[in-house]
């Protein structure tokens, strides 16, 4: 559980990195678009100017023109008065300026719609640019996603490969620890046997001493009597042993079962934790309370909890055997 908090705590850290990197793109991205935004308003300014100064020179040409057209009318009344012969002259060159004119004003048209049609242009150029640049920047943040995400596997099996080393180690230990208690039942069975051997040849000491004194007739009857409930005692406490390893036996048995559902059980508890890690990174939402909450409910099983080994039912067995036992050791030195 340390090891994967640790993790948890680097993913963390590095999604907090990977946001903040995201923006601090997304505010150069905004510094940019602000910087290019400005320059194509100064180029509108610009060509708002331009525009301002061909209408202020095309009406100081109106003007001039007009001031023109009155003079000529003052000397075309001057003149009619004095020569008809310049009419015909006067008419060409009226006709020669209206030409004029309208080739001027021709010439300035092109001139407007050239300029409009470059400004087009350029106003092309500049969202093409635009787009590249976004896409660019696009194809740069899937890179570092791919980036980031190569490592996250990473660290993932690496993860893994440690918890495989672990369960090793832990099967290993298990399976020492049965091998230990192995040998702690056969030790003790040698041990009964050996008592049952001391018993069986402290009985047979008797029966030699019943017939050493069999000539004394007064001493056979008590004799017979002594060796029968010396039998009976000894009977008494092999059957009340016997009851003592049956409830040991018993109870080993009832903590090996546990300790084996303990075992099924935390297996499963880590498998339905490690599918929630698995869902929570597929679904890209890690939320470490419902993780936490969903632990502790799984450790709240009764096979997590030290009442279990309180309700045994051979234990009172074990201790009403215990103290007859000791009572008969203790009648046998008297």
């Amino acid at each position: 559980m340390e090891v994967e908090a640790r993790q948890k705590m680097e993913r963390q850290i590095a999604k907090a990195e990977f946001i903040k990197q995201q923006e601090e793109l997304q505010k150069k991205k905004e510094i940019e678009a602000k910087k290019q935004k400005e320059a194509y308003e100064r180029q509108l300014k610009e060509m708002e100017k331009k525009k301002k100064a061909e209408e202020e020179k095309a009406e100081k040409r109106e003007l001039a023109h007009k001031e023109q057209e009155a003079r000529k009318n003052e000397m075309r009344a001057q003149d009619l008065r004095r020569q008809d012969v310049m009419e015909q002259q006067k008419q060409a060159f009226q006709v020669a300026m209206q030409e004029k004119k309208e080739l001027h004003d021709m010439r300035t048209f092109k001139s407007i719609q050239k300029n409009m049609k470059e400004e087009h242009r350029r106003r092309e150029e500049f969202e093409e640019k635009q787009r590249k640049d976004l896409m660019r920047e696009e194809r740069l943040m899937q890179e570092r996603a791919l980036e980031q995400e190569a490592s996250a596997k990473k660290s993932f099996k690496l993860m893994m490969k440690r918890k495989l080393i672990q369960e090793e180690a832990i099967r290993k230990t298990e399976e020492k620890r049965q091998v230990i208690e192995e040998e702690q039942e056969d030790t003790e069975f040698r041990l009964l046997e050996h008592e049952q051997k001391k018993e069986r040849y402290l009985d047979f000491k008797k029966e030699l001493d019943g017939l050493r004194t069999k000539n004394k007739e007064i001493n056979v009857e008590r004799q017979r009597r002594r060796e029968e409930a010396a039998r009976e005692e000894i009977a008494e406490q092999v059957r009340k042993k016997d009851e003592k390893i049956d409830a040991i036996r018993s109870e080993r048995e009832r903590l090996y079962q546990i300790r084996r559902a303990a075992q099924s059980e935390a297996y499963r508890a880590r498998e339905m934790v490690r599918n929630e890690i698995m869902k929570q990174r597929v679904a890209s939402k890690y939320n470490s309370k419902a993780l936490k909450s969903k632990l502790e409910g799984l450790l709240k099983h009764e096979l997590f909890t030290p009442d279990i080994l309180t309700s045994s039912a051979s234990a009172p067995l074990l201790k009403v055997a215990s103290q007859m036992t000791h009572s008969c050791t203790s009648e046998d030195l008297q």
